[in-house]
């Protein structure tokens, strides 16, 4: 077998392991998100109708129905396929953004792009590549692909480390995310982690750095190390003492925003529902993201309706808290 046949054979494996894993028990965070603490006020007189309150954002120079993205999850196997069918088809009816699964399969094997794009094209769509395998050239390539709208580059050092397949080379990754940002400019580069929050240096290094905006997807919901240990033949031990690890997602997101004020920021890591979604809002984020529920609710052919939920519980929450719109939600809306 040739060597990038072995590569793809490979990278199809472990999506579909991924896949398998991710929406099975026991791969969260011990520790929670840290929404659980927040509150939103309840204004009994809310003093206007709830179909009068406005969801609708501009975000990166695309106008959503609503501050919501599908996050990144699959791509690259059969299974994947059918999957982002009914994610793009939920996504384009709501009006929402979604961000591909990581494109490093389709770079080994181009003919896996009916895995990434099917369905109809959301109104923002993200393609994706891990830190580590992001260069302006493949960014490039990923995509012309894609016939993306943006690129989602994703940190996952402790994933890769644990990863059996893992590459945990990081020296130069900040260089080659700012290369890659001006060499796309004015599309945009959006830098998030995959569920175990940032640091607020590294949130200013990245903003420096010209990216266009900052998910980040913070502890409580998926914990990839759990699922890489899962994969790994020798045993789960090693992954198991980061069942804690990381920055709530609550907490990630309030030391990104005081830490670089001007950024647009995206909060995803265990975001449930539309309740989560306008918590994280109201503490400062310009969008959400959600993956695992949505991704449970495609393998039941049920991703519409799990999206129209969480839109719904967006609105009454919002309408609530005596907001007129998901935009005007701010610390004065917290208990």
């Amino acid at each position: 077998m040739a060597v990038n046949e072995a590569g793809a054979r490979t990278n199809q494996l472990r999506k579909g392991d991924h896949l398998r894993i991710a929406a099975g028990p026991g791969v969260e965070h011990s520790a929670g998100t840290g929404l659980q603490a927040v509150r939103l006020r309840h204004r009994a007189l809310p003093e206007s109708d709830l179909a009068c309150i406005d969801l609708a954002t501009n975000l990166l120079g695309h106008h959503l129905a609503a501050p919501l993205i599908v996050s990144a999850m699959t791509g690259g196997t059969q299974e994947a396929a059918a999957i982002n069918d009914r994610l793009a088809r939920a996504a384009a009816e709501a009006g929402v953004g979604m961000v591909l699964g990581s494109a490093s399969a389709l770079l080994h094997d181009p003919d896996l792009r009916d895995t990434y794009r099917v369905g109809p094209r959301p109104p923002l769509l993200f393609g994706n590549l891990g830190a580590a395998q992001a260069t302006p050239e493949r960014a490039l390539r990923v995509m012309d692909l894609l016939d993306a709208d943006g690129l989602s580059v994703h940190l996952n050092p402790l994933q890769e480390a644990l990863q059996p397949e893992g590459e945990p080379r990081f020296t130069g990754v900040l260089g080659r995310i700012a290369a890659t940002a001006q060499r796309l400019a004015p599309v945009p580069v959006v830098v998030k982690e995959v569920g175990f929050g940032l640091d607020p240096e590294d949130v200013r290094r990245l903003h420096e750095a010209g990216v266009a905006a900052i998910d980040v997807a913070g502890s409580g919901g998926t914990n990839w190390a759990l699922i890489e240990g899962r994969r790994d033949m020798g045993g789960p031990e090693r992954a198991e003492a980061f069942a804690d690890w990381g920055v709530p997602t609550r907490e990630s997101l309030m030391a990104a925003r005081s830490a670089v004020p001007d950024a647009v920021l995206l909060a995803s890591g265990g975001l449930r529902d539309g309740v989560d979604v306008a918590k994280c809002l109201a503490l400062g984020a310009d969008a959400c993201g959600i993956a695992r529920s949505f991704l449970v609710a495609a393998q039941a052919d049920r991703a519409k309706e799990a999206l129209e939920a969480v839109l719904d519980q967006l609105r009454i929450a919002t309408w609530l808290a005596g907001a007129p719109s998901t935009a005007a939600l701010g610390e004065e809306h917290l208990q």
